[in-house]
């Protein structure tokens, strides 16, 4: 605690932050996963999987982060976020981290959603008889969808995975 009060020590608190690139090898702790600069493609049946396995820019994330939260490797993706619906929670141009194994509605959580081709993160909250509830942050300009079970099916709504992240990095 000296350095705080002199700026002097023979040791810093600090880690050094080194530069890394593709070349670098990962930490003992690290594991890459997917990055989608934009993951507003169609939606629908294998259409994420089949973009996983073409997917080339990747995102360093700690081992220890994931087997804390329960994530299997395989199924942590992460991209970039558009549009203003879910603000102020997430903003355009964040970076939002989905588990894709994780599909069970629990109330209120964000998850990414394929909803009619379109690609959305929402709020999502349980209905009676299978329905669903889809809910965005920005309710004035997004007004809430609920949807039953059949209305489900007929508009190819599909839960792509849990959010479970959200990196903000502000613009100049």
């Amino acid at each position: 605690t000296s350095w705080i009060l002199t700026g002097v020590t023979s040791t810093t608190p600090f880690q050094s932050v080194e530069a890394w690139d593709s070349d670098t090898p990962l930490d003992d702790d690290e594991v890459e996963i997917p990055f989608f600069n934009d993951f507003s493609f169609a939606c629908g049946s294998g259409a994420i999987g089949e973009a996983l396995k073409t997917q080339t820019q990747k995102l360093r994330i700690s081992k220890t982060t994931l087997r804390n939260l329960g994530i299997e490797k395989a199924n942590a993706a992460a991209t970039g976020s558009s549009g203003n619906s879910m603000y102020p929670t997430i903003k355009d141009g964040d970076t939002i981290h989905i588990d894709l194994g994780r599909k069970t509605v629990k109330d209120g959580k964000i998850f990414a959603i394929c909803h009619g081709g379109l690609f959305m993160a929402k709020r999502l909250y349980n209905l009676p008889m299978g329905g669903i509830r889809i809910v965005s942050d920005n309710a004035v300009e997004y007004p809430e969808i609920q949807l039953t079970a059949d209305q489900i099916r007929e508009q190819e709504f599909e839960i792509v995975g849990w959010i479970w992240r959200i990196s903000t990095t502000e613009t100049w």
